[in-house]
């Protein structure tokens, strides 16, 4: 298992950029690529390294605004193909003030496979109250108090 966070104010990049975690504080022996375990993460780097296949926990949470009013979107990113089912959307009314988002995605690597997980934001979303939806470019998303974990299950 591992646990990652942000504690202080972020701004990403882009809106398709990686999330940096700067601080791990719970890692298992078992998620340490040192022991002989099954994950590969430096404090700081927004890449996880899963080393061995498996059923994996993978959760995210944050706080997000952005500079300017607009959408905001963050998902989970393995091998750099967005997971589906993993995108969470913010809509900031006024630049500043933060909302709170969160996803928890059970994700299967394959037994002699490896997989790169990241979190980053996704610069086109599809928002709206009916069907087909509005196609929009997002905004830079800005994070605070951000959390991952993932806890290999099998």
């Amino acid at each position: 298992m591992i646990q990652s966070f942000i504690e202080m104010i972020t701004a990403l990049t882009s809106n398709n950029s990686p999330v940096s975690f700067t601080n791990d504080d719970v890692r298992s022996r078992k998620a340490n690529c040192n022991c002989g375990g099954w994950l590969q993460h430096t404090e700081g780097s927004p890449i996880y390294k899963i080393l061995e296949g498996g059923l994996y926990e993978v959760s995210f949470n944050a706080n997000v605004t952005s500079a300017t009013a607009g959408t905001v979107a963050l998902g989970l990113f393995q091998d750099g193909i967005l997971i589906p089912g993993s995108t969470v959307i913010a809509e900031v009314a006024t630049a500043g003030d933060y909302y709170n988002v969160s996803f928890d995605k059970l994700i299967k690597i394959c037994c002699r496979g490896d997989a790169t997980l990241t979190i980053q934001s996704v610069p086109n979303v599809t928002t709206g109250a009916t069907l087909p939806g509005t196609p929009v470019v997002t905004e830079i998303p800005v994070l605070q108090n951000a959390n991952f974990s993932i806890i290999k299950k099998a």
